[in-house]
């Protein structure tokens, strides 16, 4: 693993594909996490947005979720942060109500903390139970080891690894990015100050990309011949059909002019016979 830190403004996120979502899944094996791995990836919150969601914000009727004071750049000015709504995919919705039923109404909170069910489950707890996920998929990947350069911490080494809770946001991203959810939809559901923050997606997302390639190349440019040789076709070749119409045709002008000279030829013989 090298010690040089890479990364910058410019580092394209990492993502989950399918199958290694499937991976993850099958890794948890504490339903609290489970839920919170589902919700997380299927509405594309961050993890702050899905330990303080509570039950009143979520209207299961209308098949939406309220997230409230989110992140916001100008808190500091402001003092609270963003509210948005996010729609719920129609599969997400059974485990969503089976959880429902299992906490009941004991809390207030959608993820409620297990040694205080008034309180929600700490953002440290959810992330040290996802890492230990990660672990058991053989998904915890070190990329990169680097020391803090400032706070409490300064000097201390630090390995970066691939992929993180916040994974399953970028995934969300890309997966509806790669289905042909334009890019300003996704910067709503995402919460997005502007549409340049969200243009990242459109970057990491090959789906498009490969069907644009694919059917742009089609149709076979160049003849390869048994020497490897490519010869490239600088004409188009002719449809055959059209080809053994032209023949026919050809064919019957010929039959024509051959009965007319016959005709002729009669004519002619019997002149000189007298007839």
């Amino acid at each position: 693993m090298s010690n040089m830190r890479f990364g910058g403004k410019n580092r394209l996120p990492d993502a989950f594909n399918i199958e290694q979502l499937n991976r993850l899944f099958e890794a948890i094996n504490r339903p609290k996490l489970a839920i919170a791995v589902f919700i997380t990836f299927f509405c594309g919150l961050r993890l702050n947005e899905v330990c303080q969601l509570r039950i009143e914000d979520i209207d299961l009727e209308n098949r939406k979720l309220k997230v409230v004071d989110s992140k916001n750049t100008n808190r500091s000015i402001t003092g609270y942060g963003k509210d948005r709504y996010v729609p719920i995919p129609a599969k997400a919705l059974s485990p969503l109500i089976k959880w429902l039923e299992i906490i009941g109404s004991s809390s207030k909170w959608f993820l409620p903390s297990m040694n205080s069910p008034d309180r929600p489950i700490r953002k440290k707890s959810l992330y040290e139970q996802f890492r230990f996920a990660l672990e058991r998929a053989n998904l915890s990947i070190p990329v990169y080891t680097y020391y803090e350069k400032k706070g409490p911490h300064k000097g201390q080494k630090k390995v970066k690894f691939k992929y993180y809770f916040h994974t399953l946001r970028h995934s969300y991203a890309t997966y509806l990015h790669g289905k042909g959810v334009d890019i300003y939809t996704i910067s709503n559901l995402l919460g997005h100050n502007h549409v340049s923050t969200t243009q990242i997606y459109a970057h990491i997302s090959t789906t498009q990309q490969r069907k644009a390639i694919e059917e742009a190349f089609n149709t076979p440019l160049m003849e390869f011949r048994p020497n490897y040789r490519q010869t490239i076709k600088s004409k188009p070749q002719p449809d055959d059909s059209l080809e053994r119409l032209r023949l026919e045709v050809e064919k019957s002008k010929l039959e024509f002019e051959k009965m007319k000279l016959m005709k002729e030829n009669q004519i002619l013989v019997s002149v000189q016979n007298g007839i």
